[in-house]
This record gives structure tokens, sequence and C-alpha cells, in this order.
């Protein structure tokens, strides 16, 4: 999924005549791809982070030239490494971020919130996607560099994310070998990652 969500905004943006300048009332798009460090945070102990691939594209609207809401679809790989089983417990999950951009100069700060569904859940060969939420909800905030214009206008970036973990994760006690959490767990990522965007 996550090469086709690069490829597909890639296609977009070469399909039309495109301009790096923020303009009042133009749409845009972009992806990016990059790694991202995440783990569970709450009524947990012995957690620890572990890397993984994240991809991201979005397509937003500038109501002026210094603010643009957007709406975006995030495939991360997150998960978190236990020190008393000495297990990775690893997870594919879907979000979709509705983002407020603020743009000054080449910087963007950004502020949302997303729904993120959990796709699958795994420890070694064990499933425990039963054991979460469907559904859950996290705040992004991200800090947006745009860095290079390329010879057709288009726009390079570097972002740092982070999504901030709001509603709980488990639907209840889980257990796995001798590990158990009596409350509730949210998930935590930070993501460090290089896109691209063009104006449609």
């Amino acid at each position: 999924m996550k090469h086709w969500m690069m490829v597909a905004i890639l296609t977009i943006c070469g399909a039309v005549n495109v301009n790096a300048q923020t303009k009042e009332g133009e749409w845009f798009a972009s992806a990016w791809m990059g790694a991202g460090w995440s783990t569970f945070v709450g009524d947990i102990e012995d957690a620890k982070g572990r890397f993984g691939i994240v991809a991201n594209g979005e397509i937003g609207y500038n109501v002026t030239d210094w603010f643009a809401p957007s709406l975006g679809l995030t495939n991360t790989y997150q998960g978190v490494k236990y020190d008393i089983t000495g297990r990775t417990m690893n997870m594919d999950i879907l979000s979709v971020p509705l983002i407020a951009n603020f743009t000054v100069g080449p910087v963007t700060l950004k502020a949302g919130i997303q729904p993120d569904f959990i796709l699958s859940a795994r420890m070694d060969d064990i499933n425990y996607r039963d054991q979460f939420k469907t559904v859950s909800l996290s705040a992004p905030v991200a800090l947006n560099w745009q860095f290079y214009e390329d010879s057709d206008g288009d726009l390079w970036f570097l972002e740092l994310r982070y999504h901030l973990g709001l509603t709980k994760m488990n639907k209840g006690d889980m257990f796995s070998n001798g590990w158990r959490t009596p409350g509730s767990i949210h998930n935590s990522c930070l993501m460090l990652t290089i896109g691209y965007k063009c104006d449609l």
C-alpha cells in the first residue's frame, strides 16, 4: 500500500500543470515516506520502542496563502518490544489524519486529529488483533520544512511528525507469556520523513 500511495500522488503531480507557490483557492497533493519510532504508553511496564516504515498521501485546499486543511491516509508499522518476554508486538495501522496546516515561508506547522485502524497485531506467530479495539483516536502534530524546489516548481520537504494516542487501544486486560496490563495503553509514534508536494 505504501508504494501505491507514493506512485499515485507523483502521477497526479506529473499529469497536471503544477506551481509550487501556495496560492489561495488552490488544491494541493503531497506524499511522503520514512521511518518511525513507536511504543505503548499508559498502564504498562518494560515496554521498549521499535522502528518501522511509514508512508502518507494527502490532499488539501489553500483557504488562504498561510492556512490549509488537508485529509490524508497514513500507513505505519508500529509496535513495542517487551523486556519481560524478549518478544516484539508488530502492528500494521492505517490512519486518516484531518490536519490544519499553518505555513510561514518554507516552514509549515501542522496539528489535527485522526482515527487509527488496527489492521494487524502479531507477536511471533500469535495473532493479538482481537485484544485491541478496531479504532482508536490520536492527535498528529508536525513540523514541515520545504527545502528544495525542482525545475517544475514542485516542492520537496522534510517532516517531523508525532502521533499522540488519545484513547485506549486495548479492549481489556491483555496477557502474553507473563505480560499483563491492568489498565489502558495508548500508541505513541515519532516519524521522520521526506516528501513531495505539488499544486493541482
